[in-house]
């Protein structure tokens, strides 16, 4: 089967649908820009020649679009597979009208923001919202990343077919950690206040600080405007005898480096916001109608993660979920470890399990039609 998979920006969550399409018999093209094509590079080494590459130019609306329809049009996938669509709807509305292929499905990151645009009296935003609702009818199959979020996609899509393809896939890359007198704690992710609350990251040290309870935290991710170069001033300003905070000067961390600190970590701290709103004024739900995509990080690199108690998670993880009322619940938590290091040794064991739980084959079975035309 001729598979093409289209993604410009979140390489990450494009890497586990390549691997999970790319099997006998199926021919696996992927549409991306230069600099996404860059990162996929890093994530996939010297298995990226296993696929055919199309790089669009980005400089340029019109070639951008005119280059799309030109290379689908002489691909003729028998799926196309869009995993991200941020922006100009309207254009990627009328391109698949043009093109009229057998099957394509797309991967909704936030529900509410394609589902529920509503109309304004202006222009930009008049053309966003009808973009919006083109592009849904042109669309044949839905996709969320997080099975929590089904439900809320199968209200809207209705009648089509929905999967879930998850943001990660688990390849038996497993790093085992023994706890001493210190925690390492990684908090992945963009410096992005729209999706996570740093201001607890900095309670949890000052409490940990206090309780003479050692932690090392990694801000785990780069920033790209001026709340995020903040929180790695006070990071680097943070004056501790037993914790201390880290961050990284840069727009993105280096792939080889986020590993590695995943791979060290004894947690990972997910101090997400619940509500939100990254669309406009849309209101959007952490677990519900979007997915954070830390919860994938955790899936693979199987670590434990420490999450709020409002955060909805999928009934696959919670062994390995720690959930809190209070920062001050997660100090506690650690310290008790630290009374009875056998413990944390159980928490790996049920991340391990838990990520099992995401291999390609399972995903692949979770997910029979998709991957049905050959066997799984």
């Amino acid at each position: 089967m001729k598979v093409t998979i289209f993604e410009t920006e979140h390489f990450e969550g494009a890497f586990p649908v390549i691997k999970l399409f790319d099997m006998p018999g199926n021919q696996v093209t992927v549409i991306t820009s230069a600099e996404t094509h860059k990162r996929f590079i890093d994530l996939f080494g010297n298995d990226a020649v296993r696929y055919q590459w199309i790089i669009l130019p980005v400089a340029g609306k019109i070639r951008f679009f005119a280059a799309l329809y030109r290379k689908l049009k002489k691909e003729r996938p028998e799926l196309l597979y869009i995993n991200t669509i941020s922006n100009n709807h309207l254009l990627y509305a009328f391109v698949l009208s043009l093109l009229s292929l057998k099957r394509v499905v797309m991967t909704v990151h936030d529900i509410n923001c394609l589902f529920e645009s509503r109309f304004r009296w202006s222009v930009r935003k008049a053309i966003i919202h009808w973009g919006k609702r083109r592009l849904t009818r042109q669309i044949h199959e839905f996709n969320v990343v997080s099975d929590t979020m089904l439900p809320c996609l199968r209200a809207k899509a209705k009648s089509k077919p929905i999967h879930n393809i998850p943001g990660a896939v688990f390849e038996n890359h497993y790093t085992p950690q023994k706890t001493n007198t210190t925690f390492r704690i990684v908090v992945p992710g963009s410096l992005d206040k729209r999706r996570r609350d740093y201001e607890q990251v900095f309670e949890l040290a000052a409490m940990a600080d206090k309780e003479r309870l050692e932690l090392q935290i990694t801000l785990l991710g780069g920033y790209f405007d001026k709340y995020g170069k903040n929180i790695i001033l006070r990071s680097g300003a943070f004056i501790s005898a037993f914790s201390e905070i880290t961050g990284y000067k840069t727009k993105v961390v280096n792939q080889d480096e986020f590993d590695k600190q995943m791979d060290a970590a004894h947690f990972v701290f997910i101090p997400s916001v619940i509500d939100t709103h990254i669309c406009g004024d849309i209101p959007e739900t952490y677990g519900i109608t979007k997915s954070s995509g830390n919860i994938f990080d955790v899936i693979k690199h199987a670590k434990p993660f420490i999450v709020p108690k409002g955060l909805t998670v999928s009934g696959h993880l919670t062994t390995s979920c720690y959930k809190y009322d209070h920062v001050n619940d997660i100090v506690v938590f650690l310290k008790k470890i630290t009374a009875t290091p056998a413990e944390y040794d159980h928490w790996q064991e049920e991340a391990l399990k838990n990520s099992k739980k995401y291999t390609i084959g399972k995903v692949r079975e979770r997910n029979a039609s998709l991957f049905n035309n050959i066997n799984i």
